[in-house]
């Protein structure tokens, strides 16, 4: 029987030490990667169900919780890359051929950038898995496999993507669980290539479908939080509010992403809390009307700005804490967007902060824009953990940037603003429990 490995790659990090950002110091990187939703790999998982467990031994290993055993020899190693591990992945593709090991390369920058995936990988497979993968295992099986699998953009019918192969995440992985339940987002953000992966489409498993990886999550990752990776969760409302349905029956805690349309609806975030909803991501990315408007084409986030703080308390006072997604380095930022962020989060008591520099990931627009203007100052992927600055900025140096976006961090951070925050969420709950 053959034995197949399907794994995704840590990151390297600027300089090789798997930092995300090279002049952070210990603290402020161990501060940042604790408050991260650390989970395994989702496609990994895609893939192991995919495979015929008849004709292979599958290991599955995602490097952020697991090691490679280097002393195995495997006939096909599959790897997902994203730009940031590209380069660690493309290590262990040298590493994996000199042993002998047929080597395959996916995921969002072998999509993206094929011709140079190519370089590493005996096989690269182009877009998403559900199809392309069983064809590559068949015509592997049958002594052909093929230099290139392309799948068409927004092609796969997303209800014939089996149940997860969830028994393969490692017990240091359970803290939090993925499920996908559609794929797609209706915003056309120009840092972002969601489109570049899934097509423009939204495509929605059925409620079915997700009940039955809700059951096996419960039955096998017990005292797990659930984490929907959808891009936008609650794009169809009506979707959304059979989904929350479903979800009350479990008693399950969750967390997924939003657009800020979620705290619109006061009953619907009751909804949401009473389903085991305890955090939602939003992407508001700028608190300035400029920068918004240069990056999403719908302006959605732009006309929604004066909305912005009491959306945020309607969400929160509801026990329901909000990440606020911003990034720094835009085009209409100086080094005032410091303090500024820092006082609009101070003054949210938002629960929790995921605070990037902008990044022009491979085939998004910004990336087409910034290269085409030479501003971009690094091509080395290591560097793209969107952490570190790789853009030339408009109105900062790379140190200002750099040295105000540290600064923000720490404030962010600090003791003072946790304890702060703390007290607000204690309030928070008090006053849920005493409505009731």
């Amino acid at each position: 029987m053959k034995r197949i490995l399907i794994m995704a790659p840590a990151m390297n990090g600027p300089g090789g030490n798997r930092k995300f950002n090279s002049q952070w110091p210990l603290w402020l990187e161990k501060e940042v990667n604790n408050h991260l939703w650390r989970l395994v790999t989702p496609a990994l998982l895609t893939l192991a169900a995919l495979t015929d467990k008849s004709k292979y031994i599958i290991d599955v290993v995602d490097e952020e919780f697991q090691q490679v055993d280097t002393e195995a020899y495997y006939d096909i190693v599959a790897m997902y890359t994203i730009t940031p591990n590209a380069k660690r992945a493309y290590s262990w593709s040298r590493y994996f051929k000199a042993r002998g090991s047929w080597v395959a390369l996916g995921g969002v920058h072998a999509t993206i950038i094929p011709k140079e995936a190519s370089e590493y990988a005996d096989t690269v497979l182009v877009g998403e898995g559900e199809y392309i993968w069983p064809q590559f295992l068949k015509d592997f099986q049958e002594g052909k496999p093929q230099d290139l699998y392309f799948q068409p953009f927004g092609e796969v019918k997303v209800n014939d993507s089996p149940l997860p192969a969830f028994e393969f995440i490692p017990e240091s992985g359970r803290r939090i669980v993925p499920i996908q339940t559609a794929r797609g987002c209706p915003h056309g953000c120009r840092f972002c290539n969601v489109k570049n992966l899934y097509g423009r489409e939204y495509r929605s498993k059925s409620i079915e479908k997700v009940g039955e990886e809700v059951n096996r999550v419960m039955d096998l990752c017990k005292g797990s939080t659930i984490y929907f990776t959808d891009d936008n969760l609650f794009c169809h409302m009506e979707r959304a509010k059979r989904l929350l349905y479903l979800l009350g029956d479990y008693r399950a805690m969750w967390y997924t992403n939003s657009d800020l349309s979620f705290g619109m609806n006061e009953e619907f975030i009751k909804l949401a809390y009473k389903s085991g909803c305890r955090q939602v991501l939003i992407g508001f990315e700028s608190i300035t009307a400029k920068n918004l408007k240069d990056i999403d084409y719908t302006n959605f986030k732009m006309r929604h700005i004066p909305l912005y703080q009491e959306t945020i308390e309607r969400i929160q006072s509801n026990g329901i804490g909000v990440v606020g997604s911003f990034i720094v380095g835009l085009d209409g930022d100086d080094c005032s967007v410091f303090d500024t962020l820092a006082d609009f989060i101070f003054q949210t008591k938002l629960y929790g902060v995921s605070i990037t520099v902008n990044t022009p990931y491979p085939g998004t627009e910004i990336f087409k824009t910034m290269d085409s203007r030479n501003r971009i100052s690094s091509y080395d992927w290591d560097q793209y953990t969107i952490f570190q600055p790789v853009i030339k900025s408009s109105h900062m140096t790379y140190e200002e940037l750099n040295k105000g976006y540290i600064n923000l961090l720490k404030q962010i951070n600090s003791p003072a603003y946790t304890a702060q925050k703390l007290q607000y969420f204690k309030e928070n709950i008090k006053n849920l429990r005493g409505s009731k």
